[in-house]
Formats: C-alpha cells, structure tokens, sequence
C-alpha cells in the first residue's frame, strides 16, 4: 500500500526585474523576501524588496558584488567583493539606505561568512590550514580577532546559521563539526561531505550516497533516507526553516548529450519536487519555499496528504 505523502505544488510564480547572470542571494527579513543580483559589467549588486502585491521593488545598488548576506541589528549585511576584488562588508537599513561599509585588508581562500549572536560574527581562511574568526565592532568597523582555529585535514567547509557559524572537516573515517563560536564540537561517524542546517528548535545535517539523500538530527538518533536517483552527482544544500529541508542540484546528459540542469527540493513525510533547469538560490519563507532561477521566483507551498 502506497504511503500518502504531503506534496509540494508550486503557488505562484513571479518574473525578476532583472535577469540572473552569475549570482543571486535570497534573505529573509522580518517576513520580507529580498534578493540581491550581481550585475558583473559594473561590478555592482541591485538590491530587490518583494512587496505585499509580490511586486519586487528595487532598494539600493551597492558597489560589490555579493557572495552572502544575513541580518543583524537590524541591518542587512552584506559580503562580497569590492571593485577591485578586495573582501567587502555593506549593512543596509530596511529603507535601502546604506548605513556603513568596510573593505577588509585580507585576502581569503574561503570568503568570509557573518551571523549575529550577541556581536556580529564573522570568520574567513586566509589558508587551508586555519580558520579566522572575529567579531566586527559596529562602532569602530573593525574585526576583533578571536584565536584562530587549526584545521588538521583541510580543507574546512563554513555553515552560516541563525546565530553561530559551524566548520565542517573532513577527515578519513570521520567528519568533525566545530561550533565556532562555542567552540564545542562534535564528531560524526560520517566521511561524505555533509551540509547543516537548523529548524526552529534543532540542526540537522545532510549527505549524500550514490543513489540516497540522507537526513539526521546534530542531538538525535533518526536516520531518514530519501531515495533519489544518481544522488551523489549532484550538490547538497540544507535549507534551514520551520523544517529540515534539502535542495540537491545535478547536472545530467540527455538523450541528444545536452547536459541539463535538475533540482530536486527533499522534506521528510513529503513526496519530492522536482524543478528543470538551473537553480541560484532556495530559502524558506513564512510557510512556503522561495526558490530563484535565472528570470523568475518559485514560491512552493505544502499540501497535506490526500
């Protein structure tokens, strides 16, 4: 007897103002979607609000391009790249008006990453064997050096989440998931590279086997496998929200060996959704997912089982 699932269906559809080209990155700010675009011909982000009527209006337009963004203090901050490739940080009030910036004088190999505890955190690698981290004084814009962390087996793969930032390390048997505010860690008797996410009251991780997405809980025993074929050709990201969710992304040949992009959105008890061509960014929105592809936002909603 087949198991009734809820499904995913898609809510609306919404064109961008602007086409993709490279990069785009979704944050969700007091229940407002925004989405910044880089515009690379001016080395330049454009700054987008959807509005109540799910119109975009245009914000702001900051001279970076951008590689991340969270909240803090009341503030967007963004990180990027200014023009002349030098590390970036912009925070942007709510009306679009920037508030400060600061060109960061290193150079990094993993781009530097922020989230807001008690401070605005922030960490980088300048190489693979050490992790930077600091808090950046909003009075002074500068970055507070705390102790670096070394990295045994580089290199390390940095998670953002709500209010800390985890490092990810692989090792031969194992992976070791380091707090990095904390500093507490964690083993995982994992060797696949994994992705972390968090939902309302817990992090979950996620990776990936040849033809298995796996889901498991940082403070729980479950497993929960989701079967997906050709799984371990593609890349996992875990989107944090109400839920633990997926977003695996992969690129096949076809018939006529065109490669073809395919994203696949993965929630337990929910029967997958699968989205054609190639995906820049999936978050999760009040109850919905919105997910952005080169000229249009997807809004996925859940719908219970039959």
């Amino acid at each position: 007897m087949k198991e009734n699932k809820a499904i995913l269906k898609i809510a609306k559809t919404i064109s961008l103002p602007i086409v993709i080209e490279t990069h785009a990155v979704l944050v969700c700010w007091d229940e407002v979607v925004y989405i910044l675009i880089n515009v690379l011909a001016n080395k330049e982000t454009i700054l987008f609000k959807l509005n109540a009527s799910l119109d975009f209006e245009k914000m702001a337009q900051l001279p970076l391009l951008s590689t991340s963004a969270t909240i803090c203090k009341k503030q967007l901050i963004v990180t990027g790249a200014d023009f002349e490739g030098k590390p970036m940080i912009i925070a942007i009030n709510n009306s679009g008006e920037i508030q400060w910036q600061n060109t960061l004088e290193f150079t990094p190999t993993i781009w530097p990453l922020t989230t807001c505890s008690n401070k605005l955190f922030i960490a980088w690698q300048e190489n693979t064997n050490q992790i930077e981290r600091g808090n950046l004084n909003l009075v002074a814009h500068k970055i507070e050096r705390l102790s670096p962390i070394s990295v045994s087996s580089p290199p390390a793969i940095l998670f953002p989440l709500k209010e800390t930032i985890f490092a990810a390390i692989s090792e031969k048997n194992k992976t070791t998931l380091i707090n990095l505010i904390s500093n507490k860690i964690a083993n995982l008797d994992i060797s696949q590279q994994i992705t972390i996410g968090e939902t309302t009251d817990a992090i979950f991780y996620g990776w990936l086997e040849p033809n298995t997405v796996f889901l498991k809980f940082l403070k729980n025993d479950k497993l929960v496998d989701f079967p997906i074929n050709k799984a371990s050709l593609g890349k996992l990201k875990a989107i944090s929200g109400k839920e633990a969710t997926f977003w695996l992304q992969k690129q096949e040949s076809t018939i006529d060996e065109d490669n073809k992009w395919q994203s696949v959105v993965i929630q337990e008890n929910t029967d997958v959704f699968e989205i054609d061509g190639f995906v820049f960014s999936v978050i999760a929105w009040k109850d919905s997912l919105a997910v952005i592809q080169n000229s249009k936002l997807i809004l996925l909603k859940k719908q219970p089982p039959k």
